[in-house]
């Protein structure tokens, strides 16, 4: 799991830095390229062109640097490209490790007008052993890249009273990890770190826990560069020049943010954490060292439902924290759509502010939660199987046994005389008995999707699945109980509908030649289950005959709202008890159709398989020559792209900027 530190480099642009765990295995064996760049006297890596959905990090998007204010574009469409032409320049190929990533996340405030730069360049590096910069990336952003590298995101960071709404993402090696496998390895010369940090004699490595360095280079001139071989290369001026460290190890690495839904309740408990437990004890060390500290914690929270395939904010939640940081914040949100949210999200940011100077440490933590009904705008209501009864209490005076004469017996107290003794007769209380009847379900399987399929039942038995309008079961003259279990199509599987929605109720209606017979589902939790897609309707005797008389076998089931709305939910045909051959031949349609179906889904699933073998197979071999509007991943569109739109929607001219204790900038 990586963490996250964020620095700030301009007024527009913050960066997310986000640090791999030592030995973590999510690694690339993708390969790289080794410049070494005698002009600025520094190595420069990335990756080949065929890397660019792993690591966005590769030459065709990438500068290198040629003087102190110039880069020159490395397209690798060009030829010959400037790396062949640049006798300063020598190229080495890098292959054979596995090398784990740190993922670098330039965040761009909303608003921000791109147009201002002909290009910004964004990097990422560090330093080795003997002084020389090792540079691991250096990304061109420009009107041709833009649209390839540029993203926007569903869920903006709110930083500041700003709100960052675009991101450019690049991987690049893990510093941390890669120098751990030098310092560790019982062969250095053999790893990764070694290979990329060449020197005449052997390797030189990087300096253990130097702060790793971020920068932006804002080029608002572009040039031609002229060649003898009458070939013109992109060059960039840089006007100015932004820098940032990134630390490898602080103090505050034990810092972390815990959010998730509570083991006592219907709530969500969440606060920053201090070597996973609450930060009280870290708050009172940090105000100790100054007596002007002053430190309190920001929560930020931002909840959003699904709805679809999309993520729609719910609410937000901002306060800031100075007492009790030895107990859980709690909080329960209220959805606006419950009844619809496939799953609700809560984004949580948390913020370690000193009000002396503004320096902050920010964390992030996030949670998902499946079943988010119960954070609706009413609670779940509990359907009792019988309802609550008022109960009347008696006060009753027991009279004491003793001995008397007749005329303190009670008239109606039947006794037997005995020598001036008075012996009440024993009586014998009729015991209460419940005896049990069976009751025998019609039950069906049926499906909201136009396709007929087959399921496993709990003794791993074939059940079929009736699609829209092919059902047909039987009504005998009696009481008839109907079990139906409602089925739906999800990302092509079939899995049970969910019915316990709201408090809508569900009813089975049949056409007579009197009209329409409308029952109720029965709502007994003992004998369906609405969660899983099991209702229940009785349909009694007197019913019964009299659907068997008409000759409209319609039937139908639907959902009523509580305004009254009635809705079709599926529609089907029953049969008399003598017409069981039509029940079993709709069973048997139904299984041919839901086998044909599988046939061909397995079929095309081969068909896709074959083809994305076949596609990863040409991603590896990129053609020297790419065709017009080649789409292979790696490929850049030269073509200009629409500019962005640059709509600030909170209307910030000038967003408040965020003060950090390690940054700097330089103006070249």
């Amino acid at each position: 799991m990586r963490e996250s530190r964020f620095v700030n480099l301009t007024s527009y642009c913050i960066v997310e830095y986000m640090l791999e765990d030592l030995g973590s295995l999510d690694y690339t064996n993708d390969g790289f390229k080794l410049l070494q760049n005698d002009h600025i006297d520094a190595h420069q890596i990335f990756n080949n062109d065929g890397s660019f959905t792993e690591t966005r990090n590769i030459q065709d998007i990438t500068v290198t640097s040629i003087d102190g204010n110039r880069y020159v574009y490395l397209d690798s469409e060009k030829v010959p490209n400037y790396i062949d032409y640049d006798d300063k320049i020598t190229e080495t190929s890098i292959s054979g490790y596995n090398v784990t990533l740190d993922k670098v996340r330039f965040h761009f405030i909303s608003g921000f007008d791109f147009e201002d730069f002909r290009a910004l360049v964004l990097s990422v590096k560090n330093i080795e052993n003997d002084q020389k910069t090792n540079v691991f990336a250096n990304i061109l952003f420009n009107k041709d890249t833009q649209s390839t590298i540029l993203t926007f995101n569903p869920k903006p960071l709110y930083i500041a009273n700003a709100m960052y709404d675009r991101y450019i993402d690049v991987y690049v090696p893990s510093i941390k990890n890669i120098n751990e496998e030098l310092n560790t390895s019982p062969t250095p010369a053999t790893t990764f770190a070694a290979a990329i940090t060449p020197n005449q004699t052997s390797y030189t490595g990087f300096i253990t826990n130097k702060p790793i360095i971020v920068s932006l280079d804002e080029c608002e001139t572009e040039e031609k560069l002229d060649t003898p071989l009458g070939i013109e290369y992109d060059s960039y001026i840089i006007s100015e020049h932004h820098e940032a460290v990134v630390s490898q190890s602080n103090e505050f690495d034990a810092v972390g943010a815990y959010i998730d839904e509570s083991a006592q309740g219907d709530f969500i408990e969440f606060f920053l954490t201090f070597n996973g437990a609450f930060p009280e004890e870290l708050i009172s060390i940090l105000n100790r060292r100054n007596p002007s500290n002053d430190y309190i914690i920001a929560h930020e929270l931002t909840v959003y439902e699904q709805i679809g395939s999309a993520f729609v904010e719910s609410s937000r939640l901002a306060f800031f924290q100075d007492k009790d940081f030895d107990e859980p914040n709690l909080f329960r949100p209220v959805l606006r759509n419950a009844n619809t949210a496939i799953t609700m999200s809560v984004d949580y940011i948390v913020r370690l502010v000193n009000r002396l100077n503004g320096e902050q440490i920010i964390r992030e933590g996030s949670l998902i939660v499946n079943s988010p009904k119960k954070y609706g705008k009413n609670l779940l209501k509990i359907e009792l199987r019988d309802k609550p009864q008022s109960q009347n209490i008696v006060n009753k005076i027991y009279k004491n046994n003793f001995e008397a004469t007749d005329l303190f017996v009670d008239p109606a107290q039947d006794v037997t005389q005995s020598i001036g003794s008075i012996l009440p007769r024993t009586r014998t209380k009729p015991v209460a008995s419940t005896q049990y009847i069976p009751i025998f379900f019609t039950k069906s399987n049926i499906s909201v999707s136009n396709k007929s399929t087959v399921v496993k039942d709990n003794n791993d038995q074939d059940e079929v699945v009736f699609k829209n309008g092919k059902l047909r079961f039987v009504i005998s003259p009696f009481d008839n109980y109907l079990k139906f279990k409602f089925y739906t199509e999800v990302k092509g599987k079939t899995s049970a509908l969910d019915l316990n929605i709201g408090d809508s109720k569900y009813r089975a209606v049949f056409q007579t030649a009197n009209g329409k017979i409308k029952i109720d589902n029965i709502n007994d939790q003992s004998k369906e289950n609405l969660s899983v897609g099991e209702i229940v309707f009785n349909i009694p005797t007197e019913s019964s005959e009299e659907i068997l008389q008409s000759q409209d076998r319609s039937f139908f089931i639907t959902s009523v709202a509580q305004d009254g709305t009635e809705t079709l939910m599926y529609n089907g045909e029953w049969r008399k008890t003598s017409e069981q051959a039509d029940v079993d031949s709709a069973i048997l349609e139904a299984k041919e159709e839901a086998e044909s179906k599988n046939q061909t889904e397995k079929k095309v699933n081969e068909i896709v398989q074959k083809y994305t073998e076949l596609k990863e197979e040409a991603r590896k071999k990129k053609p020297s020559i790419l065709p017009k509007n080649a789409k292979i991943p790696g490929y850049v569109n030269k073509k200009p792209a629409k500019s962005i739109s640059t709509v600030n929607r909170f209307g910030m001219k000038a967003p408040s900027k965020i003060r950090t204790s390690r940054g700097n900038v330089k103006k070249l």
